[in-house]
């Protein structure tokens, strides 16, 4: 009988699902513990790349081949190991492989006669190249589509609850998952089928950081009751002792989902210490990550133009989606809907997607292509024999080739105990400022001298009165914005596409930094800046703001060349910042007139 394999290869965790009959969709077990798998990989050799717990185990001995969560890598497309080079859609691939071979022997090694692979809805075409490129290599039999995660989670949602989503119903997904949050506004096209109208995302917010605030707690105790047995699991000695305590971390995270309180126990160098949490306690650590993604969610809706009276419904997926907190403050945004395990619902839509029947979709609702198995050993064919050209990546099977990252991502020789599983507990232990990130340094290495600019030296094309230029790379957007704003964010890093396709890259404020404190921000503050080039935008937005009867305040600069304008709401207000002799288009939200007048002031965007 003929089936259908559904993978979703997510930061933290992998799942997948199997549609073994006409409306017969199930997960797919992928270990002997349950139906999650750990996405990270260890890079043994050329030849041998190992995948989940395994990896992990591997990675207590020799941290210097391990790779915690490939999928953060994709963009750059490498990653160098143990001195060599590795297609990031190496990596990929092992994962895959790994999943494959466990429903093979759930089928009698019949393969299915389709695979399914999700994605963020904003991962551009050079990402999704090497997801391509990485099922190449993986071999995986069949036809190969590809559909966002946000499309398979709502398409799964609206099959079980059998709920009236007429054409032109609107409804959203948050996406919570272990290492990023994902929030996509989407409209019901026909029934069952939807397009995205809106996506935002934030790389650096997930599960992990839950469980680092947890971990802080418990370092914050240790430091006052016993600092000689934190100092110890700090030591090489304590390495199982921090594995067992961070896998303690998670049990409470997820035990406190369902009761008042969680223990936490450290046993080790001769003390055993139990620390109680309860779940009032927990949700006043975590506000501050729960803000931040509510407002961020608040704020795709609002771009999207989406109220609590026209949100059909706000979906939950991803295993951080379960905290009661997050239910209570996301309702604020509109009805809440959850339903099974939120951990797998992606990779059940994409399945049962394909299983009714739609198949056939338009490109734009599932990407569908046969990609041919290659043969030989995945590993050895992604080591990079450096006779590529430098500015590409492995051709993609697809016909084109990707641009490589400007900047190698070194992963080889991190000290485990700040990487892997084990060493979570005290990773994020010191909070603050975390530097320049990776991408604006980058950005900051291009930036133009005094008096000069990034379209007048040629690095981009100039804004005309005609020009239709749109950012389809983070650089063509981080060399137009200032330097107080790269040097003040903890990231400024690709958020998703416009409504026109222009790619946006979104600078989270680190209330700690000059421009922090120079605004007035409060330690627990997670404010964002959204900054795309659109020339042909621009000077239309420009247009319709610079005209409109709509009750914001608008100011316009003296040469006609910039303008700003805030709309005042009942909990913020909103910004919007264009600047049509670049082609540059900036939203942010501030809780107060004054403060964003500040930080516009501070970023030289005043008008």
């Amino acid at each position: 009988m003929s089936w259908v394999l559904a993978v979703d290869f997510g930061t933290s965790n992998t799942s997948a699902a199997h549609r073994i009959g006409p409306d017969r969709v199930e997960s797919l077990p992928l270990t002997h513990a349950g139906n999650l798998m750990p996405s990270s990989v260890y890079v043994d050799g050329p030849h041998s790349i190992t995948t989940g717990d395994v990896a992990i185990n591997q990675a207590t001995v020799d941290p210097s081949g391990f790779i915690i969560a490939p999928k953060m890598h994709v963009a750059a497309g490498w990653l160098l190991v143990r001195g060599q080079d590795i297609a990031v859609a190496a990596t990929i691939a092992a994962v895959l492989r790994t999943v494959y071979g466990q429903a093979l022997q759930r089928h009698n090694n019949q393969p299915p006669s389709e695979v399914v692979l999700t994605h963020p809805e904003a991962w551009s075409q050079r990402e999704l190249a090497v997801l391509r490129e990485a099922a190449s290599l993986a071999g995986l039999g069949g036809a190969v589509s590809l559909i966002s995660e946000p499309r398979a989670a709502a398409f799964y949602y609206s099959r079980q609850h059998d709920a009236k989503i007429v054409k032109g119903s609107t409804i959203a997904v948050f996406d919570f998952g272990g290492g990023t949050l994902d929030i996509a506004v989407l409209t019901a096209t026909s029934q069952w089928t939807f397009e995205v109208i809106r996506a935002g995302g934030d790389n650096s917010l997930g599960g992990k950081n839950i469980d680092a605030t947890i971990a802080r707690w418990v370092e914050d105790r240790l430091r006052d009751d016993d600092p000689d047995l934190m100092a110890w699991l700090r030591s090489p000695a304590g390495l199982d002792t921090r594995r067992t305590l961070d896998d303690q971390i998670r049990r409470a995270k997820e035990l406190l989902s369902e009761h008042p309180s969680a223990t936490i126990r450290v046993t080790g160098n001769g003390a055993d210490m139990v620390f109680t949490l309860t779940r009032d306690e927990f949700e006043q650590m975590i506000e501050p990550q729960i803000t931040r993604g509510v407002r961020l969610a608040a704020q795709v809706l609002r771009e999207a133009g989406v109220d609590r009276s026209t949100l059909q419904a706000l979906y939950l997926t991803g295993g951080s989606s379960r905290i009661p907190y997050v239910h209570r403050r996301l309702s604020e945004l509109g009805p809440i809907a959850t339903l099974d395990d939120p951990k797998t619902v992606v990779a059940k839509g994409a399945a049962g997607f394909v299983a009714g029947g739609r198949g056939t979709e338009p490109s734009a609702v599932l990407d569908t292509e046969v990609l041919r198995p290659r043969p030989g050993r995945p590993a050895e064919q992604a080591v990079a024999s450096r006779s590529l050209d430098p500015g590409t990546v492995a051709d993609t099977g697809t016909g084109e080739r990707s641009a490589k990252s400007r900047t190698p991502l070194v992963v080889a020789g991190v000290v485990l105990a700040g990487i892997v599983a084990a060493g979570v507990v005290f990773t994020f232990a010191n909070g603050g400022d975390s530097g320049t990130p990776a991408s604006a340094a980058a950005a900051l290495e291009q930036s133009p001298a005094p008096g000069d600019t990034a379209v007048s030296d040629g690095r981009l094309p100039a804004a005309t009165a005609d020009s239709d230029y749109r950012s389809d790379a983070t650089d063509d957007v981080l060399v137009l914005l200032p330097t107080k704003l790269l040097t003040s964010s903890t990231a400024c890093e690709k958020s998703g596409f416009s409504g026109e396709g222009a790619l946006q890259v979104r600078c989270l404020i680190n209330p700690d930094s000059t421009l922090g404190k120079a605004v007035g921000m409060q330690r627990q503050d997670y404010y964002s800046v959204t900054a795309w080039r659109d020339d042909q935008y621009a000077r239309s937005m420009f247009i319709r703001l610079r005209d409109a009867k709509d009750g914001h305040t608008t100011a316009v600069s003296p040469d006609g060349s910039r303008i700003v304008d805030y709309d005042e709401a009942e909990t913020d207000v909103s910004f919007t910042f264009i600047d049509k002799s670049t082609g540059l288009n900036v939203r942010f939200s501030m809780d107060e007139v004054d403060q964003g007048s500040s930080l516009l002031a501070e970023l030289g965007w005043d008008v």
